[in-house]
C-alpha cells in the first residue's frame, strides 16, 4: 500500500508541476509577445517619422516650403477651402513670385498632407527660411499664413498655434 502512494503521490506532484511550469511557460511567451509587439510600434514610430520628414527634406525652394506651410496651416482642421486655395494661389503669383501656381499648389497638398502636423513642417523648413529670407520677408511669409488660413472664419486653436510657433522659429516679433 505504501508503493502505491508513493506512486501517485509522485505522479500527483509531476502533475501539479507540469501543470505549474506550463503555466509559466504560457505566462513567458505572453510576455514575450508583448516585448515583440512593443518593439514593432516602437520601429513602425521611427519609421512614421523619418517618412514624414523625408518630403520635406526634399524641399530646396523657400517659394514651395511657403505655400506647404500655408497649406498646412489652412488644412489643420480639415481640407483647404476653394476661397483659401484661390487666394494662396494669388499670393503666389503676386508676392512669392511662383511661375505656375497650379502645379506648385498640388505639390504643396501633396506634402503636406503627408504630415500630420503643421509644427513639424515649421520646425523642419525653418533654417531654410532662415538662411534663405530676410527679416522683412520672412515677416511677409507669416502675414500669407495668416491671411489664407484666416479665411473663411476665425483661426481655430491648433492654426494659431502653429502660426505662433512659426512666428518664433523665424524670429519675427508680433
Amino acid at each position: 500500500m505504501h508503493i502505491l502512494l508513493s506512486v501517485l503521490g509522485f505522479a500527483g506532484a509531476f502533475g501539479y508541476y507540469w501543470f505549474v511550469l506550463r503555466n509559466a511557460g504560457d505566462a513567458v511567451g505572453n510576455l514575450l509577445d508583448s516585448v515583440g509587439r512593443a518593439r514593432g510600434a516602437y520601429r513602425r514610430s521611427r519609421f512614421r517619422k523619418k517618412a514624414e520628414a523625408s518630403t520635406i527634406h526634399a524641399i530646396d525652394d523657400p517659394r514651395t516650403a511657403a505655400v506647404v506651410m500655408a497649406v498646412a496651416v489652412a488644412g489643420c482642421e480639415g481640407a483647404i477651402s476653394a476661397e483659401q486655395d484661390e487666394s494662396l494661389k494669388q499670393a503666389m503669383i503676386h508676392l512669392i513670385g511662383v511661375e505656375d501656381p497650379v502645379a506648385e499648389l498640388i505639390f504643396a497638398k501633396w506634402a503636406a498632407a503627408d504630415i500630420s502636423d503643421p509644427d513639424i513642417i515649421s520646425r523642419q523648413l525653418s533654417r531654410l527660411w532662415k538662411s534663405s529670407l530676410n527679416k522683412e520677408q520672412r515677416k511677409q511669409l507669416v502675414d500669407i499664413v495668416s491671411h489664407v488660413a484666416a479665411i473663411g472664419g476665425d483661426l481655430s486653436h491648433g492654426q494659431a498655434r502653429a502660426i505662433r510657433l512659426l512666428r518664433t522659429r523665424l524670429d519675427i516679433s508680433s
